[in-house]
């Protein structure tokens, strides 16, 4: 549940955390400018930021009398941030090729009209789209917040209703962004829906269903390219295929081997310490580990963690008591580039000749499909 929200709050919300996983060929640089005037500003320094994939690049100045302009090159259109703190409102802008007007208070940045940038208007048509959607799905996840720190004995029936609650808010969000790529297909926004919702929070099949609606321009922009990298990534890893061969260090620092489990049906699981949705799953992996450990069924958890002291700490809290590797590299972990993992959890199961017979098997999904297998 937690993964579609992450995914739809950034793409609705934040400019800061969007990003492509993998790294497509650049098109050819342009030049930006925005500029414009912020009301309520008189000589005050102006930032604009936007996120590069490894950090933010950021440029500011010092306004005269709160007018402002910002040049420079442009790799791809993105969205940029402008602010006077980092810490306070700040206006996200769609940027593209060109010169792009902002006008503003200082009082309520986020509200700013933005003309020049057709790109921003097709973004800005989404996300007001989007607003129901949203409020239907962070009903249910803090529905389900408020379960899990008060105990309530009627926590069952509270649960169900906020499953319901986010399982009609990502339904609404995926009628909304079929809409809106169908009914613009031309459009760099299109692909950039596609990269940042359903890749982000790994639904592959919706990003290939959604992907064969865009016309050849947005198949061509950089979110574009994108997207066809992480498809065929990820049909490299598809049901029916053998798992990639992989070794990697363990908790002790001994090399571990997958093909060291073959004859038996291994979860490869793949997780972090900081991915809240991975440790609210976790419950879930140790209920399935537990019933059918001593039926020839095994996990691997391989850790997205850089920080090998977060990653023990999180083994040991919540109990994880199945075989753990890491080379504590992060989104770069070798493993997750192999299986062409863009989001966690997420884990395949293979068979005991070590095919993989299933992805992002999740809750009850996971048991259902053990209980299937193993007898």
């Amino acid at each position: 549940m937690k993964k579609i929200l992450m995914a739809l709050s950034l793409l609705a919300l934040s400019a800061s955390s969007i990003m492509a996983q993998t790294k497509p060929t650049k098109e050819k640089e342009a030049l930006y400018n925005v500029s414009g005037k912020i009301e309520g500003v008189k000589d005050e320094k102006i930032f604009i930021s936007t996120y590069n994939g490894k950090g933010f690049d950021v440029d500011s100045l010092v306004s005269t009398d709160g007018k402002f302009a910002f040049k420079g090159k442009l790799k791809y259109p993105a969205i940029y941030s402008l602010y006077l703190n980092p810490k306070k409102d700040r206006l996200n802008i769609f940027v593209q090729s060109g010169s792009i007007l902002v006008q503003a208070t200082k009082d309520s940045l986020n509200k700013g009209t933005v003309k020049g940038s057709a790109l921003h208007t097709d973004w800005m048509v989404h996300r007001k789209q989007m607003e129901g959607a949203y409020a239907l799905m962070s009903k249910g996840d803090n529905l389900y917040k408020t379960v899990q720190k008060t105990k309530d004995p009627d926590s069952v029936a509270l649960r169900k209703t906020a499953h319901e609650l986010f399982v009609a808010g990502e339904a609404y969000a995926d009628s909304i962004c079929k809409q809106f790529i169908t009914t613009h297909p031309n459009s760099t926004i299109s692909p950039f829906i596609i990269n940042s919702y359903f890749m982000r929070a790994g639904s592959e099949d919706k990003a290939k269903e959604y992907y064969n609606l865009l016309a050849k321009n947005a198949k061509d922009s950089y979110y574009g390219i994108s997207v066809k990298e992480f498809l065929d990534k990820a049909a490299l890893v598809d049901v029916g295929r053998m798992a990639p061969a992989f070794s990697m260090a363990d908790t002790t620092g001994n090399a571990f081997t997958l093909a060291s489990l073959k004859g038996k049906y291994v979860l490869v699981d793949f997780w972090a310490s900081w991915c809240a949705p991975c440790r609210k799953e976790n419950p879930n992996v140790v209920k399935a580990y537990n019933e059918y450990r001593d039926k020839n069924f095994e996990i691997v958890g391989v850790s997205l963690d850089d920080k090998k002291n977060n990653w023990i700490k999180a083994i040991n809290a919540d109990k994880l008591t199945w075989v753990h590797v890491s080379d504590l590299k992060g989104w770069q972990n070798e493993a997750a580039k192999m299986y062409a993992v863009s989001a966690v959890p997420m884990n395949f199961l293979l068979d005991k000749n070590g095919k993989i017979i299933a992805k992002n098997l999740r809750s009850e999904e996971l048991h259902k499909k053990l209980a299937e297998l193993i007898h």
